[in-house]
């Protein structure tokens, strides 16, 4: 994660938030009338967040970019989910807070950040995730009716191949034009995949790298559609069902991942998500005051 308060020269709004040449209204323009009432921008405790009422509304925005040819764009297309964990990295790097103002749609990732977002904003929120339980099947299977290029960014040497492996195996029309790792110059990964000009470029570097990553693609004259996925490859490089449906149904991913991973994961769930709940319970009772003050909460 990066730490440094200098902002990236790819960014078009300062660090106190304020638009640049490319503001969020041209970030909105891209997504199209039909569905531009169902997707709200919100400032959820300080972090960019954007509510969908549903998963089909996040699914129809991002379909109406996948169908578009590139050169129809003015720029690619960037999505980018936050949890808490993304909140609490805010608060410790402003790079990241305006790095997330550059993305198109940003969703909440995880029950947790979408109903705080719901919450604070007064906007239905859903949670939208770059899974298999969420919307990364969507984007691949909308990949492969519009015959798409993808390329697949993360993970250690080898893990975006066995992914894209088992990706082929459910979508066997998918054309997969290359796999990186997520490691070693980015710069020099960053070309390469704009030398490839793929029409989707799926990375999941975590937090900071992966948004880095894909606003650099956008800097160097790429034009296509951009997902973060967080730990998605490593996921899928086992296979596309990470879940068990009964730890889906019931929203205890979280849980689920920890005792998958708990050296990687303990201080994300237990102490971020700690200062998570503690910033939206202030929020939450805020917002419960009568007046301007709390109708300014979650600011």
């Amino acid at each position: 994660m990066r730490t440094a308060p200098e902002l990236p020269p790819w960014t078009t709004r300062s660090a106190d938030g304020t638009a640049g040449a490319s503001s969020l209204a041209n970030a909105e323009s891209e997504i199209h009338a039909p569905t531009r009432h169902a997707v709200h921008r919100t400032l959820t405790l300080g972090v960019v967040v954007d509510a969908c009422r549903d998963l089909s509304t996040a699914v129809e925005a991002v379909r109406r970019q996948m169908r578009l040819p590139a050169r129809a764009r003015s720029q690619a297309f960037l999505v980018t989910f936050v949890n808490p964990a993304t909140v609490a990295a805010t608060e410790r790097s402003i790079w990241l807070r305006v790095a997330l103002q550059n993305f198109d749609l940003v969703l909440p990732d995880g029950i947790a950040m979408a109903l705080a977002t719901g919450y604070l904003s007064g906007s239905s929120a859903a949670r939208i995730s770059f899974d298999t339980t969420s919307l990364a099947l969507p984007v691949l299977h909308l990949a492969a009716e519009y015959g798409s290029g993808v390329v697949l960014v993360g993970g250690r040497e080898g893990v975006a191949r066995r992914a894209a492996d088992r990706i082929a195996e459910r979508f066997p029309g998918l054309r997969i034009l290359g796999t990186w790792h997520g490691y070693g110059d980015m710069a020099a990964s960053v070309r390469a995949v704009h030398d490839t000009a793929p029409d989707i470029v799926i990375c999941g570097m975590g937090s900071g790298p992966q948004e880095e990553f894909l606003l650099r693609l956008r800097a160097a004259g790429w034009h296509g559609v951009g997902f973060t996925c967080g730990g998605y490859l490593d996921q899928t490089a086992g296979g596309l069902e990470y879940y068990p449906a009964w730890i889906d149904r019931t929203n205890l991913r979280w849980l689920y991942r920890l005792a998958r991973e708990p050296r990687r994961l303990w201080r994300r769930y237990l102490v971020d998500y700690g200062r998570f709940a503690l910033r939206f319970g202030r929020a939450a009772r805020d917002r419960a005051r009568p007046g301007p003050a709390g109708r300014g909460a979650g600011r």
